[in-house]
């Protein structure tokens, strides 16, 4: 009885909640990648920030727009101290390069050290890729419904 009782009150939280719950802790998966500079980092270096993700190509004709359309929200997002990772997926370092000197892109680079590996990991079967992970290193999504705000989502997000 009292796990139905739990059962029950935990599917009505979730219905009654505009954000889209995970029920099961979903960690951002790690990987390694190399930054503008040559340093190797981690996904899990950034643990204790919120990031906002983005897994982008330089022949990515949609990934480069969406860097220019939404360059007023990732800058606001950069504001409030959300970290913005753009991991590049080009199999050539010099591509990679190339496309962000042509490109002005806010926030951190770096270029994926494994591309199948992370690939997969991630799911990744077209680009652009977004996800956003929060201080514990977990994947969290934004919250649905019309007139949503997503800068409370990421500001609860930060207050954690």
């Amino acid at each position: 009885m009292k796990a139905l009782t739990i059962l029950l009150l935990s599917i009505f939280l979730i219905s009654s909640s505009e954000l889209v719950v995970n029920p099961v802790a979903s960690p951002a998966p790690d990987f390694k990648m190399t930054t503008v500079d040559g340093k190797q980092i981690k996904l899990s270096d950034y643990r204790g920030q919120v990031v906002y993700l983005s897994f982008w190509a330089s022949w990515c004709g949609v990934c480069k727009r969406n860097f220019k359309i939404y360059k007023e929200t990732r800058e606001t997002l950069a504001e409030k101290g959300v970290v913005l990772l753009n991991v590049s997926m080009d199999k050539k370092d010099a591509d990679w390069r190339k496309s962000m000197a042509s490109n002005v892109i806010d926030g951190d680079h770096a270029i994926v050290n494994d591309y199948d590996t992370v690939q997969q990991l991630y799911e990744l079967y077209s680009l652009p890729g977004y996800e956003i992970i929060d201080k514990s290193g977990n994947l969290v999504y934004l919250s649905e419904g019309e007139g949503r705000d997503i800068f409370k989502d990421f500001d609860g997000w930060l207050e954690e």
